[in-house]
């Protein structure tokens, strides 16, 4: 009886330990905490789209700047998306201004 329950015990742990092991192996980082160099090394074997370019920004309303990063296609996206509302800004003045 005691065998069986030393048994059951260890394979529990066993299992129970890998299971820890894997977790901490698919630790997530993020790209502001990376260093150039990672980062490049991630940009070499990643698709264009997915790859990260880090700059310095002031955020808004202050004069520090923080170092962002962002994927190529979050930044296509970001400018699109932009070019679109200033196009529907610009549409809504021109068309506003029939007085």
């Amino acid at each position: 009886m005691i065998k069986k329950i030393t048994i059951t015990s260890f394979v529990f742990l066993f299992i129970v330990s890998c299971s820890v092991t894997q977790n901490d192996a698919k630790k997530t980082y993020k790209a502001e905490d990376l260093s150039d160099e990672q980062i490049a090394n991630y940009n070499l074997k990643v698709e264009e789209k997915r790859q990260i370019i880090c700059r310095n920004e002031k955020s808004l309303g202050s004069n520090i700047l923080e170092r962002k990063c962002y994927t190529l296609g979050e930044l296509k996206q970001r400018e699109e998306e932009d070019k679109d509302k200033l196009r529907n800004d610009q549409s809504k003045r021109i068309g506003g201004n029939t007085g």
